[in-house]
């Protein structure tokens, strides 16, 4: 066990050296008080869960758990903590296949060949019930002894460099992903008990409209960042269709989250980024039921992961889990999207209606496989699923390539909201959240949200309007011309919506509805 410990805390943790270095360069005492705490946590994992026949298997699978989170660590540079997990394990086969590569087997062949060489060559002794008790008794007393000495003597210092650098934690491995992992697991356990479902807004009203009814197709995209947009001043051609068109970009907008798992059950909820709650969003009312008890016709198409539980209560199709020439190896392109706007706008429905589009958008690394040929405008590509290999130009025409096949996508769905003839239509646009490309040696996104860099928060938001639908509405062009730079969040999605259908109900807020002040009173 120690011999175990010892060498997944030397092997495994580089990036957790870099990140000491970086943040307290000098302190070399302080740095080897963090270096022996993470060899005495790795041992205290050894002595909870490896015994006797186990001990091998579990020094096997944790120089595993430790080399696969090197590898995205030093690749993509993220983190292995629970939310990770949570989107690692939410994430459909296809996304999952395009993190597979060539270099992530040549990386743990290189890292597992000592472990496998370690329990080859090591023979553990067989004792005797009652002596493995006393050993792993004495074994524990050690191990608290000397953990509370550590903490008794630093834990000023420590309790300091935590607190400033919170990140830092994750970098200790295998400790932090198993800790995550155990975490997530209790967190999957408790979810498994049944909860009472609450039902939120029992008192809303909706006022239908006269006339034509109110149409709002709201498209749900994925790992946009708000600065590759040309509408919002990127300096490359990203929006050559809708830059033609009279839609609005607000250019400050922030995401609740940097992972789907956490940002779309946010957006939908009557929750803020600060006190979002997962548990309770998922047994919650979200704004669609409430649209949909008041009598908003609601649908989901969806072409991505699926919807993380906000569609479950309204009529919903799956599109990539259908057969399509546009999809391959269970993705598709966003074009598959449109026939099922076509075939929504078919069928009419009595009253206002909501129709939710979520994007496979531009969620990399294989930005590539997001847009089609007349899409690629920039050029080479990135066609590696090992971003780190390719140039940070390829990878960023790659991805810049899946901007326009997104611009293509919104102009054409406002197209077919100009045809119809049935409703007063409008369009909005809100990603989940944005996407690192290689600043800082960051790729990829889901980082924790208190350290995250402003380009996986940072995200679009657009706007479109029919002129019938303006004039139902009195929503003043102008006004929300004027006010395109002012601060808006995921958290104003809730209200903006039961705004927009003229929904009242004592949760709704006026501040947090983005076009209550563009609206023109009688």
């Amino acid at each position: 066990m120690l011999v175990a410990a010892a060498s997944m805390t030397l092997m495994l943790n580089g990036p957790f050296y870099t990140a000491l270095q970086a943040h307290i360069p000098g302190q070399a005492g302080l740095q080897l008080t963090l270096i022996f705490l993470v060899f005495l946590l790795n041992l205290m994992l050894l002595l909870l869960i490896a015994h006797g026949r186990m001990l091998k298997p579990v020094v096997l699978l944790l120089f595993l758990a430790g080399s696969l989170s090197l590898y995205f660590n030093q690749a993509f540079g993220v983190l292995i903590d629970k939310d990770m997990l949570q989107n690692a394990i939410e994430t459909d086969p296809a996304e999952a296949r395009g993190l597979l590569s060539g270099g992530l087997v040549l990386h743990l062949l290189q890292w597992m060949l000592f472990p496998l060489l370690l329990v080859s060559v090591v023979r553990v002794q067989r004792l005797s019930r009652r002596m493995y008790w006393q050993h792993l008794l004495v074994a524990c007393t050690l191990f608290i002894v000397t953990l509370t000495a550590v903490g008794a003597t630093q834990y000023a210092e420590l309790a300091s460099f935590f607190r400033n650098f919170r990140a830092v934690k994750h970098l200790a491995l295998p400790v932090s992903p198993i800790i995550a992992g155990i975490s997530l697991a209790a967190k999957s356990v408790k979810a498994q008990v049944p909860h009472e479902f609450h039902v939120l807004a029992s008192d809303a009203t909706h006022q239908q409209s006269t006339g034509r009814p109110k149409l709002l197709v709201l498209v749900v995209g994925e790992t946009a960042r708000a600065d590759h947009f040309q509408l919002n001043g990127y300096p490359r051609a990203t929006n050559p269709l809708l830059s033609k068109l009279p839609v609005m970009s607000f250019s400050q907008v922030s995401s609740c989250g940097t992972a789907t798992a956490h940002s779309v059950p946010c957006m939908f909820s009557v929750m803020t980024h600060d006190n979002y709650d997962e548990a309770t969003a998922k047994t919650s009312s979200n704004v669609l039921d409430i649209l949909q008890s008041t009598g908003v016709t609601a649908s989901w198409f969806d072409n991505n992961s699926g919807c993380k539980g906000v569609c479950d209560r309204i009529p919903s199709e799956f599109l990539f889990q259908q057969p399509d020439a546009r999809c391959k190896d269970g993705q598709c392109l966003d074009d598959v999207l449109l026939d099922g706007l076509a075939r929504a706008l078919k069928s009419k429905t009595d009253g206002d209606r909501i129709i939710v589009i979520h994007q496979l958008g531009s969620h990399g690394p294989e930005y590539f496989k997001r847009s089609a040929g007349s899409d690629k405008v920039f050029a080479p590509e990135c066609q590696d699923k090992q971003l780190q290999l390719c140039g940070r130009a390829e990878i960023i025409n790659a991805y810049d390539n899946s901007i326009v096949a997104t611009d293509r996508l919104l102009a054409s769905i406002i197209a077919q909201l100009q045809q119809q003839e049935d409703y007063n239509a409008a369009m909005l646009y809100m990603s989940d959240h944005g996407e690192s490309l290689g600043e800082n040696g960051v790729y990829l996104h889901g980082l924790p949200y208190f350290m995250a860099p402003e380009e996986q928060t940072h995200i679009p938001l657009i706007w479109w309007m029919s002129s019938g639908y303006q004039a139902i509405t009195k929503l003043n062009a102008d006004c929300l011309a004027q006010s395109r730079n002012k601060p808006l969040s995921h958290d104003y999605l809730f209200h903006s919506l039961l705004g927009i259908f003229s929904v009242k109900t004592i949760l709704y807020q006026q501040s947090l509805d983005m076009f209550s002040g563009c609206r023109i009173s009688d």
